[in-house]
């Protein structure tokens, strides 16, 4: 599983300029992660589209329904000009499988996926100039792993490690300018390093990356 996360994660950071960066994180970030992720495989959505504005959709809570019963299939959404800027799946009423949104002019934003209404797997974005903005691994919506994060501008803005949703091993983040922001080390909860300004990390991931 490992394996396979860092071989995708090269072919994301293909889109981002410099390799020395991609050699630092693999070879210089003590990134060891021996965890068995528990990765939920998406179920099979109906091959139905329609667009959200039908007036047959609803919501009750956080279920998705059409004609007043949950809806199986894909919903989507045309820019003015007819290209797409969203489409999701949905299993049940909620969230399944892979969701992707659009910039105008066909630039891919983000890729998600959804495995009963949490987040699941890998989840990457892309600024509008299409250089990477985030890429992290999530189990029902806790980060589990790696998690990274860039400026518009293409340089690194943090790697972080999580596990069951916590912070987990070597953190780093930097200024804009490449500055080094904080440098520390997690152990059994405890911050070892230089901190820099606090981050505002949580624990959940809906209150940090979304």
């Amino acid at each position: 599983m490992v394996m396979v996360f860092m071989e995708q994660q090269v072919r994301f950071l293909n889109k981002a300029p410099g390799f020395i960066f991609l050699l630092f994180i693999i070879a210089g970030c003590g990134y060891n992660n021996k965890e068995n992720f528990a990765i939920q495989k998406p179920g099979r959505i109906p091959l139905i589209y329609y667009a959200i504005s039908n007036p047959a959709f609803s919501n009750k809570q956080d279920t998705i329904l059409f004609n007043g019963r949950p809806f199986s299939g894909y919903a989507f959404y045309l820019f003015p000009d007819g290209d797409t800027a969203f489409v999701s799946g949905y299993l049940n009423g909620l969230k399944e499988g892979t969701t992707r949104q659009w910039y105008p002019g066909k630039v891919l934003k983000e890729e998600r996926t959804y495995v009963n209404g949490f987040k699941e797997g890998i989840h990457k974005g892309w600024w509008i100039n299409g250089k990477p903005q985030f890429m992290f691994q999530v189990s029902r919506d806790e980060y589990t792993g790696l998690l990274m994060q860039w400026y518009v501008s293409g340089h690194p803005e943090r790697i972080f490690h999580y596990k069951n949703g916590r912070e987990q091993g070597n953190e780093k983040a930097w200024w804009p300018d490449g500055k080094i922001r904080a440098n520390y080390v997690i152990v059994d909860g405890e911050k070892f390093g230089l901190f820099g300004q606090k981050l505002c990390i949580n624990q959940n991931i809906k209150q940090e990356i979304k």
